[in-house]
């Protein structure tokens, strides 16, 4: 079974003989190539809603996995049980800030987790900055493209057992700390993006001279300052 780019990304981070959680699984692409690969010990895939479980159920009939991996429908980390003994969590293709309320409402779900798998489509800085303050740390950092779209996967552990651990208060978390540290590939891409796409939301905030508009400008300006200053940084390391 072949995955696309990004769910390959996912997948590479998951450590064997584990048994994982793929929240929101959707298809259930996940779960079967880490049991077909061998990868996985056991696979608990769930989602919120039905439609998407039984595209999963079909997925995982047609390679006759129905019997190592377990679909459950619900909530965020509500479908998993403390017998479950989940040692990999992966939460991949949703917002950043839906990551974050997902992990935080399931910190019990937490306990025996060694491994966090997190793709998030947009705001990853706000799940690093979840990472730091709830005393997780980074394993790797990665970027992957599809298309002309750049997504980031982020794998963190606890911070006795990571090899990066997070400060809150770290501007790079915003960008990856390990994605500068090793000046990812695809990281001035990465950053063009970002420029591009605070210019435009710069633009908008001209059209209004209202106090709130002033404020957004400062700090628009600000995060581009910053993001130029990494970039032209990353691109003296590779020259």
């Amino acid at each position: 079974m072949k995955l696309t780019p990004r769910l390959q990304a996912v997948a590479a981070l998951v450590p064997e003989g584990t048994v994982v959680a793929d929240i929101g699984t959707d298809h259930g692409y996940i779960p079967v190539y880490l049991m077909v690969n061998r990868i996985a010990r056991r696979v608990i895939a769930t989602d919120a809603n039905s439609f998407p479980l039984q595209s999963a159920r079909e997925t995982i009939n047609l390679f006759n996995l129905a019997d190592r991996i377990t679909l459950r429908l619900g909530d965020g980390l509500s479908a998993l049980a403390p017998d479950d003994e989940v040692d990999v969590l992966i939460v991949a293709g949703m917002g950043g800030n839906l990551i974050t309320r997902i992990l935080g409402q399931g910190l019990h779900q937490l306990e025996t987790v060694r491994n966090l798998v997190l793709q998030p489509m947009s705001q990853a800085g706000e799940v690093r900055r979840w990472l730091a303050v709830n005393r997780w740390g980074l394993i790797s950092e990665d970027l992957v493209q599809e298309g002309d779209r750049i997504y980031e996967v982020i794998g963190a552990g606890p911070e006795s057992q990571s090899t990066f651990n997070l400060d809150s208060q770290d501007p790079l978390l915003e960008v990856g700390p390990l994605l500068v540290s090793c000046c990812h590939p695809l990281l001035p891409d990465l950053l063009q993006q970002r420029l591009a796409t605070l210019a435009r939301a710069a633009a908008g905030a001209q059209q209004s001279d209202s106090r709130q508009a002033q404020q957004r400008q400062v700090l628009l300006q600000q995060r581009t300052e910053f993001l130029e200053e990494v970039l032209q940084w990353v691109l003296k390391q590779r020259e």
